[in-house]
């Protein structure tokens, strides 16, 4: 999948239309992100090992002032600050080196996350973009996971982030574990359209309710007429597509 918004994707963004209308659960949808609290997930990643950093956000001044300082970033730039439709959630990544405190934007982690510091113990660079949740810091060079802030105007909770195909990834070795095929590993997902393609999203977020970090990411990556039909559950039934996104069907 690609990281940048499909023709289809900014079409739907731009039609997004806020009618007032009452989606099934949404208040209990924010409650549960703003006000409980999360479970613990161990970080993400095929190459995690405890002496990677994870960057956590508590509050103190100085971090309060750098995730302004990459709220604005991401405004200029267009890309991040996602705001969940009918509620007050905002999700912002918080990206900020543990070492040096060199901030990242949404746009620098999806430059990152498309050409990673290559690591010799992933088979191949589709593997490592897959796998490797880890950000190499561009100034002193260390290895830190970001982090993904809940948010009502105050900071609430946070998660893990993911870029897109980290959290395909992750939602699908979930099901596998269950012995369950969901989104690109499941053959029949896949639609051919107008010489396109796109698979369906064929997962509930009631089903992924032990993991936060799983429902967050696919959110923040889903236009927001789209959230809204997962957070009601109804994605399944109007047969929506992973992300909104279709691409075209490479030739030969």
């Amino acid at each position: 999948m690609s990281e940048m918004l499909s023709q289809d994707e900014i079409d739907q963004l731009l039609t997004a239309i806020n009618i007032g209308t009452s989606y099934a659960g949404i208040e209990e949808f924010e409650a549960s992100l703003l006000k409980r609290r999360l479970q613990p997930e161990e970080p993400y990643g095929h190459s995690f090992n405890k002496e990677v950093a994870v960057c956590r956000f508590t509050g103190i001044e100085r971090e309060e002032n750098l995730l302004a300082d990459i709220e604005r970033k991401n405004q200029k730039q267009g890309m991040g600050n996602v705001t969940i439709p009918h509620t007050k959630i905002k999700l912002v990544n918080y990206s900020v080196c543990p070492k040096c405190n060199t901030v990242f934007s949404f746009k620098d982690l999806m430059c990152y996350y498309k050409n990673p510091k290559p690591d010799p113990t992933f088979s191949s660079p589709v593997q490592q973009i897959r796998g490797d949740t880890r950000v190499c810091c561009t100034e002193c060079g260390m290895y830190f996971f970001p982090t993904l802030i809940i948010s009502d105007g105050t900071p609430r909770n946070q998660t893990q982030f993911l870029c897109r195909a980290q959290t395909i990834n992750a939602i699908e070795d979930f099901f596998k574990e269950q012995g369950k095929l969901v989104l690109t590993q499941k053959p029949q997902n896949m639609i051919r359209k107008n010489k396109k393609e796109a698979f369906r999203n064929d997962v509930l977020l009631e089903q992924l309710e032990s993991k936060p970090t799983l429902i967050t990411n696919l959110l923040q990556y889903t236009p927001p007429p789209l959230m809204l039909n997962l957070i009601d559950g109804s994605n399944i039934e109007k047969g929506d597509v992973l992300y909104g996104a279709w691409r075209r069907i490479a030739k030969g």
